[in-house]
Order: C-alpha cells, then structure tokens, then sequence
C-alpha cells in the first residue's frame, strides 16, 4: 500500500480535527471539551479507550502482550484568551491521525495512543504512569514530538540523548532581626546572606562544574523590604536550575542547600529552602533514535532529518523517557510565512502541511520499528 498517497487522501480529515482542537483550546486539566473530541475520534474508528487521571484518554489498537506508543500532550495556555500557542493541537491532531491511518491499512500491531494533560502545569505523564497508562499490554517503546519554530514544513531534528533539561524552582528565605536602619548594628540585615548566596552560586557552578556539562541557575527575584529607612526581618530569593544530567541537578541542589546554611550563618540570619523537583531531562534512547533517524532517512531524505540543538525548555515526556526507551523529534512547521514565532508567543502559528508530514512519518516509524 502506498503509504504517502493514503496520508494525502486522508489529510482533510486530519484537517477537520485540527480544527476542531484547535478551536476548543482548554487550560491544563480542564482539557473536557479536548477529551470529548478524543474519544469522538477513537469511538468512530472502532479502537478501544481509557480515562486516565481525569481528563486524559488512551487508546489500544489491536490486543497484545506489548506495544508501541505514541505520547500527544492536550493542553493550551492561558495566551490571547486561551489557545494553542504551544502547538499541541498539532500534536494530538497528528496523533489521530496515525490511529486513522493505521487502522485503514489494517495494522496488526498493538499501539497505544496517549493523550496527556496538563504538560504545561505540573505535568500530566507522572501520574498517568501511576494509574498504569505503560501496563496491560506493557508500553516498551515510546515516540514522541513537538511542533518546532523556524525548522521547514517537511523537516525534522532529532538525536539521541539529551535534548531538553531538567526544570527545578527554588525559593529562599533569610531571616533575621529587623530595625531602624540608621542603626544596623543592632540589627541582623537578610539582604546581606541574600546577596551572598547569589554571588557564592554565581561563581560556584562556574569554577566547579564540567564546562561542558552545560546547565543554568537564574535568580528571577529577590525581595527584602519596602522603605529606605527600614531594615526588613527577612529576605527572599528566587530561581530556577535547569540541567541536561541527573548527577549534575542533584549536584547543585546539594550545593544550593549548603551555600543557603553557610550565607545565612555568616550573617547572624537562619534560613529555609523550599526546592521543587519538577521534570527530568528529556533523554532520547541511542538505539531506539538512531532507529527512528534510519527509517525516517528512507522515507524523507537524509537531508531532511536533521540534527538538534539542546534546549533549556523541559518537557514533561521526560517521564516517560524514564521509564521505557523513547524517542523524541522537532516537527518542522515554518513555510515562509507561518512558523517563525516562538512557542508561547501570542504570535505562535504553524503552516498546516505540517500535519501530512507528522502522520506520515510518525504512521511510517510505527508500522517499520
């Protein structure tokens, strides 16, 4: 069967439910409307689904003791009002449009397809994976993508390895002894351990780090008083770090956590740190990429499979990459016209050929691993 000739003669009806998303934009696990759509599409085509974790949706193609998944994120932002300035409904839209597909050549291989919310809030795949989205039948391959900015309609980037970081907040608090400010003496300052810490981080993650291990620590805020004559009775700092290594985050959560307790004692102060583990890097598999890049290389052109660079954005499918050998791949989107504005933009677009390509490979990956 000619693969590319039933993706144009179906590409309309990928179209439609493009549409159809993206005109029912919904906030992180609020996605119903979303879901509704989902299980619309799946009901039609006579494939099995699931609710999981409220709002997210699984569907089982064929029955067997393993599968093959593919991971589509579901949520909006609350971006001109809310819509898909992150492109998701493009993922779902080509997500069911590989259920379509492979379902009209008859494919007998059992494929889960995962509709996750909540990705661009605390992340929707952890818990989906707690209430056994990866069990009965067992996932042992994932792939994944995500629409990309600037990369032209018919091109991917993808490789093995690392290609998005790891995503922690911090939040930390001196306190000390406020008072008048014209006598600091008797006063013990937080604005002081405050700034130390920020000095202290700055230059210890540069001389005691790998250089080329790359990862960020930025200070987003620092708030400590609100008058000129007043000392404050404590001081705030916030941040996030980002990381391409496991080894490395917990690193630097070890260190910042020491140089917050040493900052703090060198000024009299006391402290508290609050640090939220929120998600991994995103690791593709070695074998699982270089499979995908071979068999993708056939169908497009080795000019057209491209390598990335990594990204201090995160990704919550990088759970999911923890838990079984994934691989996840950049959609080009840009025809000269639409696709140059960033994710998040409240001028986000993409050009809509885009959709043929992502069915087309992903349907091609799936029917040849």
């Amino acid at each position: 069967m000619d693969l590319k000739k039933l993706v144009e003669d179906n590409i309309q009806e990928v179209k439609d439910i493009w549409n159809r998303l993206h005109c029912n934009a919904e906030l992180s696990f609020k996605e119903f409307k979303t879901q509704e759509i989902i299980l619309e599409f799946f009901k039609e085509l006579g494939i099995k689904t699931q609710v999981l974790f409220n709002t997210g949706v699984v569907a089982t193609l064929n029955e067997g003791y393993d599968s093959i998944a593919i991971r589509a994120d579901m949520d909006a932002l609350p971006v001109n009002g809310v819509s898909h300035a992150c492109g998701h409904d493009y993922h779902m839209a080509v997500t069911l449009g590989t259920a379509l597909l492979l379902k009209k050549m008859g494919c007998k291989k059992c494929i889960k397809f995962i509709f996750q919310p909540g990705e661009e809030s605390e992340g929707g795949a952890l818990p989906m994976i707690e209430q056994g989205v990866l069990e009965n039948p067992t996932v042992k391959a994932m792939v994944s993508f995500h629409v990309w900015p600037m990369v032209p309609v018919g091109k991917i980037e993808i490789a093995g390895g690392p290609s998005m970081a790891s995503v922690d907040d911090f939040y930390v608090t001196f306190k000390g002894a406020g008072g008048h400010a014209a006598m600091p003496h008797l006063c013990k300052n937080p604005i002081y351990p405050a700034l130390d810490f920020i000095e202290s981080m700055n230059i210890k993650s540069r001389i005691e780090q790998n250089p080329l291990n790359s990862h960020i620590i930025t200070f987003s805020s620092m708030q400590c008083g609100t008058a000129p004559n007043v000392i404050a009775n404590e001081s705030k700092v916030l941040g996030t770090v980002r990381t391409f290594d496991n080894n490395l985050r917990n690193k630097l959560h070890e260190d910042i956590q020491n140089t917050v307790k040493l900052c703090a004692e060198k000024y009299g102060c006391s402290s508290e740190v609050k640090y939220n583990f929120q998600y991994p890097p995103l690791v593709s598999d070695n074998d699982l990429a270089k499979e995908f890049i071979n068999i993708t290389k056939e169908l497009i052109g080795e000019e057209n499979v491209l390598p990335l660079e990594k990204t201090f954005a995160a990704e919550d499918f990088a759970f999911f990459a923890e838990k079984v050998p994934s691989v996840h791949f950049r959609l080009g989107i840009s025809d000269g016209v639409k696709g140059f504005h960033p994710l998040h933009s409240p001028d986000f677009n993409a050009s809509n050929n885009s959709l043929f390509y992502g069915v087309y490979i992903t349907t091609n990956f799936l029917l040849n691993s």
